[in-house]
């Protein structure tokens, strides 16, 4: 019996696409406030946003370094809020314990110079914050993420469009 290849490519587009709508699901969850968040009158380094919408890392003027952004910090404390017990990365011999997880989606607690994890970078250098509703008293909250890829298409197909004319 033959075996059909764009059923196969078919079930793994399938699963590439559960796992984006998976990762944006779990990303609406984090505390997004803070990238545009600017507290009067701090001194303290993680008070302030930085205003980035893309990316994992933005270079900081003021120490002429390159840092993690705070919207990389966001998704980073969400996507590892639920890690509990030892976890060991493979040929590292590094284990993480208790201690290492992240309490209540704590941005506080992913520093400037951490190591992110691959799937925050490659969620944050994919999925651009298109607008942010942090929660209100009654508890409702909204997040809309827009993948970068797209946009770039739909502005250059904008764009011949509007040439036309």
């Amino acid at each position: 019996m033959k075996k059909n290849i764009q059923t196969h490519n078919a079930k793994i587009d399938l699963i590439k696409k559960l796992l984006d709508y998976a990762n944006v699901a779990d990303a609406s969850y984090a505390l997004l406030h803070f990238v545009n968040y600017v507290k009067k009158d701090s001194k303290d380094k993680y008070d302030n946003g930085d205003k980035q919408d893309l990316g994992s890392t933005y270079f900081n003027k003021d120490t002429n370094t390159e840092q993690n952004s705070t919207y990389a910090r966001a998704i980073e404390a969400r996507f590892n809020e639920d890690r509990t017990g030892d976890w060991c990365i493979p040929f590292a011999n590094k284990c993480l314990t208790e201690k290492d997880k992240i309490s209540n989606n704590d941005i506080t607690q992913v520093k400037l110079d951490s190591k992110l994890s691959k799937r925050t970078i490659t969620f944050t250098n994919r999925f651009r914050i298109l607008a942010h509703q942090e929660n209100t008293s009654s508890g409702f909250s909204a997040t809309l993420f827009g993948e970068k890829r797209k946009q770039k298409n739909a502005e250059s197909k904008l764009l011949k469009k509007l040439q036309c004319f």
